[in-house]
């Protein structure tokens, strides 16, 4: 299932599209939950709120907050979401490419067009549908990665938490750890050891602090004394890269 947002302030040009893109997606057997915004405001409130997207159709003019500064602030929580801009003027094209989306579409566009963006979103993410595999009771499980806010260790058991629940085996934190630094397909996941106890996905890191992080479902983590310079020096870099200017 992947989740999906179109954001326009045409109501009729987003119902319009939503039915073609539930279509597609029906012709491509993927599940698909979309959502609309008629306002950038509403829509960076709810990623902001911990709703993440895969994918968002984004128009750029709007009056309330347009789609450059909607997805500013939409990169300061999600930076794996695809974006694909939806304009009537291609002069915003190279100002857009600075929070980096994955395509820009020109109103007026084919049906055809359309398509072939939204199957080329489908193909990146089913590339990056990479799972973490597990075993408990002698049964085989497995969580997408990219669904993991993060790994917690407390007597010799592994508590994952996820947007949508949590789920615990015993395991070794270091071997996690060490799968994971591995593994050569994991794009744009990262998992940093923050504290004995906690592997985190920086995802979902909304806030860093001297000594500890919250997590965008507002957990809070201690970070071990050794590692703060060194976590907080990487949270700042992130941020600074995908940051408009």
């Amino acid at each position: 299932m992947i989740q999906v947002a179109l954001c326009d302030d045409n109501k009729d040009f987003t119902e319009k599209m939503k039915v073609q893109l539930a279509q597609f997606a029906e012709d491509a057997s993927v599940g698909c939950e979309i959502r609309t915004f008629h306002d950038g405001k509403d829509l960076a409130r709810a990623v902001s709120l911990g709703t993440l997207f895969d994918l968002i159709f984004l128009d750029i003019e709007m009056e309330d907050m347009d789609g450059l500064k909607a997805a500013a602030e939409i990169r300061k929580v999600d930076k794996a979401a695809l974006i694909i801009y939806v304009s009537s003027h291609s002069k915003y094209a190279i100002e857009a490419y600075n929070v980096r989306p994955f395509q820009f579409l020109v109103k007026p566009f084919e049906p055809s067009l359309l398509k072939k963006y939204f199957d080329a979103a489908l193909q990146e993410l089913i590339e990056e549908d990479v799972y973490f595999r597990y075993k408990k009771n002698k049964q085989d499980f497995k969580i997408l990665l990219k669904d993991i806010l993060y790994f917690e260790s407390k007597a010799h058991t592994v508590k994952i938490a996820c947007a949508n629940g949590e789920h615990s085996y015993r395991e070794r934190l270091d071997n996690i750890e060490k799968a994971l630094d591995q593994s050569q397909s994991l794009p744009k996941v990262n998992f940093w050891r923050i504290h004995q106890s906690y592997l985190v996905n920086s995802r979902y890191i909304w806030q860093v602090e001297y000594s500890k992080i919250e997590m965008s479902n507002g957990d809070i983590l201690q970070i071990a004394e050794s590692k703060r310079k060194h976590i907080r020096e990487k949270f700042l870099k992130e941020i600074s890269e995908n940051a408009i200017g």
